[in-house]
């Protein structure tokens, strides 16, 4: 009798520790079917078995662990949150060894149905539920690759970032951003508000990590400027959105360099520099400490207000305080742009191949060499000046072949400027000009090219 006893309490123990927990969670233990458990452990047995399991995890001994683990897991889950923790670690050394796919597939499934439970069993006011999803998020973009989309993790990371706010993982405010990001690339029209608004919350939590500084700062700032570059290539938003994202936030920011200079830097990135709102946070920034950004916000104004020779002055600050390889070079191209509006194509061409020192695929460079090469004056002789059009021509070509985004401006300069090749008239009177010969221009530009007859 006494040993029948025994048996009952040690079921009836655990089962009540878990109508708790579930009562915690306001949901409703008799409407929840409860598999049969084949062995029932006492909490003394149960903490053997985690210590053994734990102290395996902690050596890198996951073969060793699994066994004890796994019959602590599938008899008292609800024991002990560690279970959850070392579980994971446990169930993705069993899916890196898996050989085939059925197994990899019932190890990943396990992985998911872990954090469920962990949802299911635990309260944890440190590591609440929302907390759990974006693992559960996480995990699922690592195991379920054939999921291009990644539509099935959205909602798990998106209920973490809406449920944890500023306390949410970094981790899970990028992925957001990249599942989000990727989605809407799928279906532009469709998805395109729903990723301007994912960007817009990820933006300010993280923007507010920062701001409350400490440990994950540094983390935060890299992110931040990650899910910045990646907003900015999406061409989700326009110059107006982003005016209405940011304008208040430049107005109450007149005194934080860190975040006018971030979104300055945005604004740089997604080419809405002739916006109010980019020049006064230019104007605030440069006040408070001139940089790189807000040198070139002042830039930028000038070339607005016709003062060239106050952009250059701007532009060449900024240049001189810019510290990453992709702000030099794009520095470089604005002065570069300023030097050709003011007909002054040989300084163009000359800071254009210093920004393609920092960016070598950089087409608008390309095309903007070729554009001052096509208005270069070399040659007094009316046919021979003609040559310049084929060194034209070559950087436009050379410009469609390493940077996609310029092929149409490209083939548009190409068709436009070979109709002023030399004809074949022409070439008869000049020999040094025929057709698929070496021919040097000379002057500034001093390249080898090949002669060509235009197409009649």
């Amino acid at each position: 009798m006494k040993k029948v006893l025994f048996i009952i309490l040690c079921v009836a123990i655990p089962m009540a520790g878990f109508a708790q927990k579930k009562a915690k969670k306001g949901k409703n233990v008799e409407e929840e079917v409860v598999a049969p458990v084949v062995e029932v452990l006492d909490d003394e047995e149960c903490l053997m078995l985690l210590s053994l399991s734990h102290e395996s995890v902690k050596a890198e001994q996951y073969d060793d662990a699994y066994e004890n683990w796994s019959k602590l897991y599938q008899s008292r889950p609800d024991f002990n949150k560690t279970i959850f923790t070392d579980g994971n670690k446990i169930l993705e050394y069993k899916w890196n060894q898996a050989q085939t796919p059925e197994e990899k597939n019932q190890w990943r499934e396990m992985i998911m149905k872990l954090h469920d439970e962990r949802i299911k069993f635990f309260d944890d006011p440190k590591y609440p539920d929302a907390y759990v999803l974006g693992l559960k998020g996480v995990d699922y973009l690592i195991y379920y690759p054939e999921d291009e989309l990644g539509t099935q993790a959205y909602a798990c990371l998106k209920q973490s970032v809406e449920g944890m706010g500023e306390n949410a993982q970094i981790t899970v405010l990028r992925k957001l951003v990249e599942v989000s990001y990727n989605i809407y690339k799928s279906n532009q029209d469709q998805y395109s508000d729903q990723f301007l608004a994912d960007y817009q919350k990820v933006a300010a939590l993280l923007d507010a990590i920062v701001a409350k500084g400490g440990k994950n700062t540094a983390a935060a700032q890299e992110q931040k400027a990650y899910v910045d570059r990646l907003y900015a290539a999406s061409g989700a938003a326009d110059c107006g959105q982003m005016d209405q994202m940011y304008a208040s936030v430049v107005t109450e920011s007149a005194n934080d360099l860190d975040k006018l200079s971030s979104i300055m830097k945005l604004y740089r990135r997604l080419g809405c520099t002739e916006s109010d709102v980019y020049f006064a946070a230019a104007e605030s920034a440069h006040k408070l400490q001139p940089t790189s950004e807000s040198a070139a916000g002042c830039g930028q104004m000038s070339i607005k207000k016709g003062d060239m020779n106050g952009a250059l002055a701007y532009y060449k600050q900024a240049l001189e305080m810019a510290v990453e390889n992709e702000d030099k070079a794009d520095y470089l191209y604005r002065i570069a742009n300023i030097y050709v509006s003011i007909q002054n194509y040989q300084q163009g061409v000359v800071y254009a191949n210093q920004a393609l020192e920092y960016s070598p695929e950089d087409g608008r460079c390309y095309l903007l060499i070729g554009l001052c090469y096509a208005s270069a004056k070399i040659y007094d002789d009316p046919i021979l000046a003609r040559s310049v059009y084929w060194v034209a021509c070559d950087m436009f070509n050379k410009a469609k072949a390493l940077d996609s985004s310029c092929a149409t401006d490209a083939n548009k300069l190409i068709a436009t400027y070979s109709q002023y090749f030399p004809s074949k008239e022409d070439v008869f009177f000049h020999k040094e000009l025929n057709e698929g010969t070496s021919f040097r221009v000379g002057g500034w530009i001093n390249k080898t090219t090949t002669c060509r007859a235009k197409k009649e």
